[in-house]
């Protein structure tokens, strides 16, 4: 009689924790051969995997906040005693300090959106303030919808709740020593009070919203332009009579001036 003979798996198990351990050694070796600031980096990560979403202590909570600022500075001295070193050397230099100021700006964006859920009145403002990553920095709209505008109608008087919001996010911006200019933006709607058009309508936005982010903790010299653009920069140009154009924008913009 036949007898079928089966061969037992362990032989797997143990290959595959050969392969793992091949993996762990490569990349020892490479962070061996990597700078201080790229090490840095990399523990950062591994202790707030991910940056945005879900859960985790971020660079800006608590003493986090202070401790990603100095590890920027460091890494900015170092470029600039660099000088006219070796270019290969500058360049991965330039590129940790961008992945850090983006990995502090997108934090940024979560505390936000924290912000908004951990607060009944700001959570009504769900849908109306977006974040997105441009080659500025972090822009952050608060745009108008049609049962909840930001101002009264025509004016630069903001509504209590509109108030409360830009407050949340005065607050999250306070800890971060980057630039910031604020704009106002209204809809193709034409509209005429006196002299005034959306023209100055939006500026005067613009400069009531810096008001606010000044008298809850940002510093004024941080703030470097406040403009308005009436309708020529529109949210939705296919509907340019949108509630959605009428809308106040911050740019968190970078301190590295190569990105």
């Amino acid at each position: 009689m036949s007898q079928t003979v089966h061969h037992g798996g362990a032989w797997k198990v143990a290959f595959a924790d050969f392969v793992t351990a091949l993996m762990a050694l490569f990349i020892v070796l490479w962070l061996v051969g990597q700078s201080p600031e790229t090490k840095a980096a990399v523990a950062a990560y591994f202790n707030n995997p991910s940056i945005f979403p879900g859960e985790g202590r971020g660079f800006l909570s608590q003493d986090g906040a202070i401790q990603l600022h100095e590890q920027l500075h460091e890494i900015e001295v170092r470029r600039a005693a660099q000088g006219g070193g070796d270019e290969n050397q500058q360049t991965g230099t330039t590129s940790e300090l961008q992945q850090l100021e983006q990995e502090f700006l997108l934090d940024s964006a979560k505390q936000i959106e924290n912000a908004l859920e951990s607060s009944a009145t700001l959570s009504e403002f769900d849908g109306q303030v977006s974040v997105e990553m441009t080659a500025e920095g972090l822009r952050i709209q608060v745009h108008d919808e049609e049962m909840r505008p930001l101002f009264a109608s025509g004016s630069d008087q903001v509504t209590p709740e509109t108030q409360e919001l830009l407050t949340a996010i005065a607050h999250v911006l306070a800890d971060m020593p980057n630039p910031i200019v604020v704009e106002g933006h209204t809809d193709s709607r034409p509209f005429q009070s006196g002299d005034k058009t959306n023209w100055e309508l939006s500026a005067e936005r613009a400069n009531a919203a810096r008001k606010i982010l000044e008298a809850n903790g940002i510093d004024p010299t941080r703030v470097t332009r406040v403009v308005g653009y009436a309708d020529r920069n529109l949210l939705e140009p296919d509907r340019p009579f949108s509630t959605r154009n009428r809308r106040i924008s911050f740019i968190v913009r970078y301190q590295n001036g190569n990105h």
